[in-house]
């Protein structure tokens, strides 16, 4: 049995005997919140319901819920008057359900919208991004006073109330009261984690690299956070949001984030905070100095940090990407020093972690993978550079150069030569272990190229096509898939394209999925962000990728 936090048929339970469920008014990872109304003293609350994995008779699920139950307590205790206040913590005793045993948190209720409403109407003003700022970590130096790391600071977890009605609505949204919500993650230093099973939970572009490579939580991860959150507010995209989770966790162990544009005086603060050694990164008070300075319109300067703030993809600036509002999980291992996918800037001596990310399954083949930039441990080939002739125009639509330098990949584990555009540097890889496949992938700025090998093909191509328009619309509902049927030299074939995330982060995802003569799988993949000039690049790269693509002996076309 799972505790998964299920609201259907919560509305109108009573919880702890006083707290009437009316309205679900958000979820996420840790759980779902309700509008609820405390019948004893006749006031509205919002109530979290709990969300645990795993099944509630086993031991290691009691310890995890008391654990829960502990620091849902110990947020309780975290005073000031931007961090959500606490009511009361309720565990209900009869155990019926899957929620049974776990503490129901009891919160203010906070009128108004998050900051990641907000963001989706523009950026704020850099002395309205610093007040934010300022409340926020206010509200952190409480929780860091008594041993809380928040560990989820984000835009989705930050509230802001009415404006005053003396203010006007022009562009840097001020606002009235802001709020920090959420503590349904944070973690009680010196504890045992609640994630301490190798599992830990935070929206990954806003989780601080140390946190990563499995070196724990402390102040400074929430000080990185908080400097995602404003470089976010200010720029209007944050940093290090990718199309695929892989991609995103590259960017923030091994990439530094492009250097601000609208930051004003907020920029040298910004480098500063995403400094990726958590010693180098600037305390709390010298952070509230410097948000002080920056609210009243003064300036900030903090020593420049070697590195940071110039990377050659600078992203789409024009869209807010955040990753969400629910909470991402990511498994994570031991660390290595790893040469840097882009060795122009010097980042070789940079742990990466080696991480299991959830990813897309494929034929239930393709759950969890190992993948490390540049691990060479999976049967890395070697590559060549070519130089390719345009053997016909370019569409009108897909415009392309006459010759471009393109680079042949040798895949020799999977028996394969990728080509591609010369700007594309490998940014994962993992090697074959049991169902799942060998993978490398290819990225530049904000579109990603990978190809899988399966040994043995789980299904037919048309049937693999028709599974990932499931399992694409089972991580988001507005998913839609144009499947079709096709041949690749000779083999069976067929393609799929889906788009999905169009309220959000529009993303879309060309797939070939290619079952050779002896029945091995090849999928080439292209992620990019829909909408934007980087989906025509990424549609021209997956079709002459596609048509360079090798792989292994052709068949005999002879019977």
């Amino acid at each position: 049995m799972s505790n998964d936090g299920d609201p259907g048929g919560a509305k109108g339970r009573i919880v702890g005997g006083r707290y009437r469920l009316l309205e679900r008014i958000g979820s996420g990872g840790m759980g779902t919140v309700w509008r609820a109304r405390d019948e004893l003293v006749e006031r509205e609350v919002a109530v979290k319901q709990p969300r645990l994995t795993g099944d509630p008779e086993d031991e290691s699920h009691r310890r995890a819920a008391h654990r829960l139950y502990r620091e849902a307590r110990a947020a309780a205790r975290v005073d000031h008057p931007c961090a959500v206040t606490i009511h009361d913590v309720v565990v209900e005793e009869d155990g019926v359900g899957p929620d049974g045993g776990l503490p129901w948190i009891v919160m203010e209720l906070i009128r108004g919208e998050s900051l990641h409403e907000v963001l989706r109407r523009g950026p704020l003003e850099p002395a309205e991004a610093a007040r934010v700022g300022l409340a926020v970590l206010g509200a952190l130096r409480a929780a860091h006073a008594v041993g809380i790391v928040h560990r989820d600071v984000k835009p989705a977890n930050v509230l802001l109330g009415p404006a005053p009605l003396s203010t006007s609505p022009e562009r840097g949204h001020p606002h009235g009261r802001v709020v920090l919500t959420d503590f349904g993650i944070a973690h009680v230093q010196g504890e045992e984690s609640l994630t301490a099973g190798g599992e830990f939970v935070g929206s990954l572009e806003f989780v601080a690299p140390e946190r990563m490579s499995g070196r724990g939580a402390g102040p400074a991860c929430d000080l990185w956070s908080l400097g995602v959150l404003l470089y976010t507010a200010v720029e209007g995209h944050s940093p290090f949001r990718r199309p695929t989770p892989e991609s995103t966790l590259a960017a923030i162990l091994a990439t530094d984030p492009p250097e601000p544009k609208q930051a004003g005086p907020l920029a040298p603060l910004l480098t500063a905070l995403l400094t990726r050694d958590p010693n180098d990164r600037p305390t709390a008070e010298e952070t509230a100095g410097a948000l002080e300075r920056a609210a009243e319109g003064g300036s900030v300067s903090f020593p420049a940090v070697e590195g940071a703030g110039k990377d050659a993809e600078a992203q789409d600036a024009g869209s807010l990407r955040e990753l969400g509002d629910d909470v991402g999980t990511l498994q994570t291992a031991g660390s290595r020093p790893t040469p840097a996918p882009r060795p122009r800037r010097p980042l070789h001596h940079r742990p990466l972690a080696l991480a299991l990310l959830t990813g897309v399954l494929v034929g239930g083949a393709w759950l969890g993978t190992s993948l490390l930039p540049g691990e060479g441990g999976s049967g890395a080939g070697g590559e060549r550079t070519v130089t390719y002739a345009s053997s016909a125009p370019a569409a009108p639509s897909e415009p392309a150069p006459a010759r471009a330098r393109w680079v042949a990949h040798r895949e020799d584990a999977m028996d394969a030569v990728l080509s591609l555009p010369s700007p594309y540097r490998e940014s994962a890889r993992q090697g074959a272990a049991g169902r799942q496949p060998r993978q490398v992938v290819y990225s530049a700025g904000t579109v990603d190229i990978r190809l899988r090998q399966w040994d043995r093909a789980p299904a037919a191509p048309m049937a693999l096509a028709a599974q990932a328009h499931e399992t694409w619309q089972g991580q988001a509902p507005d998913a839609r898939t144009q499947t079709t049927r096709t041949t690749f030299h000779g083999y069976d074939a067929a393609l799929a394209d889906t788009t999905y995330g169009l309220d959000d982060t529009p993303t879309r995802v060309m797939e070939l999925f290619v079952r050779t003569a002896d029945a091995r799988l090849y999928e080439l993949r292209v992620d990019m962000p829909k909408g934007t000039p980087d989906e025509k690049q990424g549609t021209t790269v997956f079709k002459q990728a596609r048509d360079r693509l090798e792989l292994g002996e052709r068949p005999d076309p002879t019977p």
